[in-house]
């Protein structure tokens, strides 16, 4: 349906008066008779009454005056909706985030992102940071919250956060009388760490950590989500590391220790491939900068 002549007849039918329905749409009176013209022919119906003293519409044509004005709003409400989804301001965002992402900066990141684009749906997986590269090479997601460095060079990473990691151990453990900690005191501590798939680079740093204080494990307990590491120091069985104070679950046998001196730590970033990101995607990164350093 032509535009202009549907905004063309709606000028008449509340003019009911060609010169005054021409001028109102910027015309002359014959492209204006024209278009109404062309406007019968299209519907094969007579819509206007017309003599040389007055106008009137046929009762088709009062029918299809309101059913004009609906189509328009239609056509006005599709063209705005299409602008908003090409400025990213409408649609769904697919981001993934690893589980010590969840706990510390995901909430904020996303209520931050509602607020300001209320629009866009949002989509939230828990993967690892390798599940995220795959995902993020699929297209698959959108932008991935996980652990640097990465593997797949194609991918755009921007660091938010550096977090320390703190220990967990039961209260009958001898070290719980300690305020704070250092990694060398752990030397004879069973370790409980998260499985080393999930997060390689990062385990493997925490072990060589404990090699430049010149030991290495004794035994390790891999296990997730952190709560299950926290339920197996509560059972002192050994000591575990636990990402930052989001973490630190309520669990009256256990007590939570700070590292001071070379400590590990894990870093956040935020991925998304390169040559691919929408509006949103941009905004949702900008918003995770911002809250990273409010994390920090």
């Amino acid at each position: 349906m032509d535009r202009r002549r549907l905004l063309s007849f709606i000028a008449l039918s509340e003019e009911l008066h060609f010169n005054r329905a021409a001028a109102r749409c910027h015309i002359t009176q014959s492209a204006l008779s024209q278009q109404l013209v062309q406007l019968e022919a299209d519907l094969q119906v007579h819509l206007v009454n017309r003599t040389r003293r007055s106008v009137s519409l046929t009762r088709a044509g009062e029918i299809f005056a309101a059913e004009a004005r609906k189509i328009l709003r239609s056509m006005d409400e599709a063209a705005r909706l299409a602008k908003q989804a090409e400025s990213g301001t409408v649609g769904r965002l697919v981001i993934a985030a690893t589980a010590p992402a969840m706990f510390t900066v995901l909430p904020e990141i996303v209520a931050a992102f509602a607020n300001r684009m209320p629009k866009v749906e949002i989509a939230v997986r828990s993967l690892t940071t390798a599940e995220q590269e795959q995902a993020l090479g699929r297209g698959e997601i959108d932008v991935g919250i996980l652990h640097p460095p990465l593997d797949d060079r194609e991918l755009s990473c921007r660091d938010i956060a550096t977090l320390p990691f703190d220990v967990v151990l039961s209260r009958k453990n001898p070290l719980s009388e300690r305020p704070v900690l250092k990694l060398k005191d752990l030397a004879e501590e069973t370790f409980i760490l998260f499985p080393r798939q999930i997060g390689p680079q990062l385990y493997d740093r925490i072990i060589g950590l404990c090699l430049e204080q010149g030991f290495s494990p004794r035994t390790i307990i891999e296990m997730t989500p952190a709560q299950s590491i926290v339920a197996v120091a509560a059972c002192n069985l050994g000591v575990g590391f636990i990402a930052s104070r989001f973490q630190h679950f309520e669990r009256p046998p256990v007590v939570y220790r700070r590292i001071i001196g070379p400590a590990p730590s894990f870093t956040l970033g935020i991925a998304r491939r390169a040559d691919a990101a929408s509006p949103a995607a941009k905004t949702f990164i900008e918003i995770a900068v911002e809250q990273g350093a409010k994390a920090t």
